[in-house]
């Protein structure tokens, strides 16, 4: 599964940035992060609960963010098992740019779904995905802003 998107945040790219690696905020904007630790500068811990169609399931797993070009490029990764659900692998590619004071930020997100998860139709999980990710940006907006 393949998703992408494009976002403008009226704030600052190093803000932006710093507050994308912040899991206090991660946890405020994320609408289904249950948990999330840091345990190092570039590594988390992280729990979600989602709900795609007749599936209702909790997801424990690691993410670990590689700053390739920070604060302009990083990319994320993240995998979860969430037992008899299955289990998720993806790989985020996260470009921000400053463009008169406000951030253009833009998304590749791949993928993988195994399980009971995998098995579900693509569409319905992504259209779940495309509303996490619209509810997270939103969330995210005001926290940046008012942060």
């Amino acid at each position: 599964m393949e998703l992408n998107g494009q976002y403008r945040i009226p704030a600052t790219r190093e803000r932006v940035f710093t507050a994308l690696c912040d899991p206090a905020v991660l946890q405020r904007c994320i609408p289904v992060l249950e948990e999330m630790d840091r345990l190092s500068p570039n590594e988390y811990t992280a729990r979600v609960r989602a709900t795609v169609g007749p599936l209702n399931a909790r997801f424990a797993g690691n993410v670990r963010v590689a700053p390739e070009d920070a604060p302009r490029f990083y990319i994320l990764y993240a995998e979860g098992k969430g037992g008899l659900a299955g289990a998720v692998k993806g790989e985020a590619r996260i470009t921000l740019e400053e463009v008169d004071g406000h951030t253009h930020l833009s998304f590749t997100l791949a993928a993988a779904l195994g399980g009971a998860v995998g098995r579900l139709a693509v569409k319905l999980v992504k259209a779940k995905a495309d509303r996490v990710i619209d509810g997270f940006f939103e969330r995210f907006t005001a926290e940046v802003l008012n942060g």
